[in-house]
């Protein structure tokens, strides 16, 4: 009987896990609320460049730098140095902000 009864308890369990699962998994998107106040840090690219140690150096103030970007291309958008979006830059109330224009796809796997 007790090879029974501890075949009877183990049943149940492994029915309610796979009862419970599918459960779970239709309500993790409401349970990622507690995800949305995780601070990131959002930087924008207007291009770059290469350049000497000796031209960096003799930068100054009111210095031009050339960026490899002409100067009606898109802005990239990261998120913790993660490409999420291209956009254009925008003045606001004194500022610059980024309007954005394309939302980056996530690459699919291999």
């Amino acid at each position: 009987m007790s090879d029974t009864e501890t075949t009877t308890e183990e049943t149940p369990t492994e029915a309610a896990v796979e009862t419970t699962a599918p459960a779970s998994a239709t309500a993790a998107p409401s349970n990622l609320d507690f995800l949305l106040d995780v601070p990131v840090n959002l930087s924008a690219e207007l291009g770059s460049c290469k350049m000497t140690m000796q031209e960096l150096l003799d930068l100054d103030l009111g210095t031009v730098v050339q960026l490899d970007k002409p100067a009606n291309a898109n802005v990239d958008v990261y998120v913790n140095q993660k490409l999420v979006a291209r956009g254009e830059v925008v003045v606001a109330e004194d500022n610059f902000g980024i309007r954005i224009k394309e939302i980056v796809a996530k690459a699919a796997g291999p």
